[in-house]
């Protein structure tokens, strides 16, 4: 079991208080002893990790809690800057880890992301593999469904993430409605596990 959780930082958001939530959820983390990933679009620039005190602090607070920072090289490349904005951080040892950019104009940030060597036992095995059965699908009838589900959404005013906890069962509700669930044939599951690399984009990965 791994803990993974993705963060966006505005850039006007202030970066002490940032960091300062940040060690929190760090605490957290490292009380959990599970391993962990950190990573998101934080709008700090590593580079600037020995000139700017803010920045510092951010990275030390990470090290004080024996985490390893994966992505090394800018991630954000303009005409006029190089800034290392989009970081991935983790407890787990470097030797299980193989960091990667792509080389990519998706948006104007270089996707990042990191490979992990993991040992999965017999027991952990993924059996059979489900998806959605789209075959029957009516695209009016899911948004009726849908609209009447939404019409009956309990509010409640002082907990909207319990709100939202509902919406979200609720159109899971009726997407399984629409498009049941079902096992997918076992050539389709090989197909479903294999990891879809094109020749172009292995040659854009660095």
């Amino acid at each position: 079991m791994c803990d993974w959780r993705d963060i966006y930082r505005h850039p006007s958001n202030d970066i002490h208080s940032f960091t300062h939530n940040l060690s929190e959820t760090l605490h957290y983390l490292s009380n959990s002893k599970l391993p962990f990933f950190i990573c998101g679009d934080i709008n700090i620039n590593l580079l600037q990790q020995d000139t700017v005190l803010s920045v510092s602090n951010y990275v030390n607070t990470y090290n004080s809690y024996n985490c390893l920072e994966l992505i090394t090289k800018p991630s954000r490349i303009t005409t006029t800057s190089s800034t290392l904005i989009d970081h991935i951080y983790t407890n787990l040892p470097a030797r299980k880890l193989t960091p990667r950019i792509l080389l990519n104009d998706l948006s104007d940030h270089l996707p990042v992301f990191v490979l992990i060597k993991l040992k999965i036992s017999n027991k952990w095995k993924l059996k059979s593999c489900n998806k959605h059965d789209y075959s029957n699908f009516n695209a009016e009838n899911f948004v009726t469904k849908v609209q009447e589900a939404l019409d009956n959404l309990p509010i409640n005013q002082s907990n909207p993430c319990e709100t939202l906890d509902w919406g979200i069962l609720l159109l899971e509700q009726c997407l399984n409605e629409q498009a049941p669930i079902k096992k997918l044939p076992k050539a389709k599951q090989k197909l479903s596990h294999k990891l879809l690399v094109t020749p172009s984009m292995s040659s854009q990965i660095h």
